[in-house]
């Protein structure tokens, strides 16, 4: 749903405000003010739904691209964090900083001033990874397991952010990840021999991939954030430390989208993605044909880049990055070739595939 379907009152506020007013890329929750009541705003929208989120009044997923988090206005823009009061209009760059807002974009340690655990915590985990603000906390921890749609646009707003590292290291600390995302916390528990992964334990290393996007796409995100769930329960076998951990991370990745209710397309792109993570350091030794099914996958691009964030977070360089793209071009020119075959072999005379 773009601004024209939105109420003629209606205006950007909270993260979505300061997206506009930091120039960050557009969100994948996009939090709506409304000026008037609940019945005024269900009027005619069919997809509007009330699931009591401690941050908005009402949800409409209509549109999975951009979902829509509406605020009814009752005076004063209810939220913990002052900075989170600035509205702007959707179709201009025009702010509206009432009640001392734009003195508090300047406090780079902002403390709530009221609200829920629950709302405190949301907002905090986001102001870190998205602004680069360092929000005090003052002992929020929510006190009963979440809503599934709470912790999906938890995860989304903060794996979309510049530093997604920032939020996600303030719910490990206020207990949230250890508690609610155990398939998360566990990773810190992978102790990594020091001569392959001197970032250290796998949470590290996680952590550290995010620093090597070139971008914030939303699934390459989440397969950063869930490639190596499988290490925990993963067993060592003939020298292999963690053999396996990259099905068993499928199965993981799997079960943890499920449970906070992605739709089944982004469940099986992570899958994809988290299953064959470890497949481009083989490529420029194995022939094409055996893994032309993977090879072939529009995501396979994006797997590329998966390898490249994972291999730069450890000692090693970009040389295995670089003889997998060789490998894969090679792959992508022999195809075209009627004359050769995936593996760059000539074809039999009269022979076509």
């Amino acid at each position: 749903m773009d601004s024209s379907q939105l109420p003629n009152s209606s205006v950007d506020c909270s993260f979505s405000a300061l997206d506009g007013y930091f120039n960050r890329v557009k969100a994948p929750v996009r939090f709506v003010a409304h000026e008037g009541d609940l019945v005024s705003l269900a009027s005619g929208r069919d997809s509007l739904s009330f699931p009591g989120l401690p941050y908005a009044d009402a949800a409409d997923d209509g549109d999975d691209a951009q979902r829509l988090r509406f605020i009814c206005l009752d005076g004063e823009l209810k939220t913990a964090y002052p900075q989170l009061r600035l509205t702007k209009v959707p179709t201009a760059r025009r702010f509206n900083g009432r009640g001392g807002v734009y003195e508090s974009l300047s406090d780079t340690r902002p403390e709530p001033e009221g609200g829920s655990a629950e709302l405190v915590l949301f907002e905090a985990a986001i102001l870190a990874a998205r602004y680069d603000y360092e929000p005090r906390l003052n002992g929020a921890m929510a006190s009963e397991t979440p809503d599934a749609l709470y912790q999906r646009d938890l995860l989304d707003l903060v794996i979309s952010a510049k530093k997604p590292e920032k939020g996600l290291e303030l719910l490990l600390k206020a207990g949230f990840i250890g508690r609610f995302w155990p398939e998360l916390y566990e990773l810190c528990s992978v102790a990594h021999a020091k001569e392959y992964h001197p970032e250290g334990d796998a949470w590290r290393h996680t952590m550290e991939t995010f620093s090597h996007r070139k971008g914030v796409d939303h699934i390459l995100s989440l397969a950063l954030l869930l490639h190596d769930t499988g290490k925990p329960d993963a067993v060592e076998h003939e020298g292999r430390r963690f053999d396996g951990h990259s099905e068993l991370g499928e199965q993981t990745a799997r079960a943890f989208l499920r449970r906070l209710g992605y739709p089944r397309a982004i469940i099986e792109d992570v899958a994809f993605l988290v299953r064959y993570h470890m497949m481009p350091s083989a490529l420029p030794r194995i022939p094409p044909s055996s893994v032309e099914h993977i090879l072939r996958h529009a995501l396979f691009p994006t797997l590329l880049e998966l390898y490249r964030c994972d291999e730069l977070s450890t000692f090693r360089g970009p040389e295995g990055y670089y003889a997998a793209c060789s490998a894969y071009k090679a792959y992508l020119k022999n195809t075209k070739n009627p004359y050769r075959g995936a593996d760059g072999k000539k074809r039999a005379q009269g022979r076509t595939e």
